[in-house]
């Protein structure tokens, strides 16, 4: 599991790459862009959700807030939340 929220954020971006289909893409979305804005489609995203859960070791709350979901900072922060 990665260690600091720079490894974090580093993980999600790996992770995105992934689900999404490579780093052309993945490495022009600023941290703080919302993702669907950036043009991740919702697919994309879930699969991003599934592929967290097992990279980090946990399972996404079925109440879990929306504006979690928006970016790769705030999916960040909330891995944080979580190992606090």
């Amino acid at each position: 599991m990665p260690d600091t929220a720079t490894d974090v954020r580093r993980r999600i971006r790996e992770l995105l790459a992934e689900v999404f289909g490579g780093w052309g893409f993945v490495s022009t979305v600023d941290a703080s862009a919302s993702l669907r804005e950036a043009g991740v489609p919702s697919t994309a995203l879930v699969a991003l959700l599934v592929a967290m859960e097992d990279a980090f070791g946990f399972e996404w709350d079925d109440d879990v807030r929306p504006e979690v979901l928006r970016s790769i900072d705030s999916l960040a922060g909330h891995i944080e939340t979580l190992r606090a």
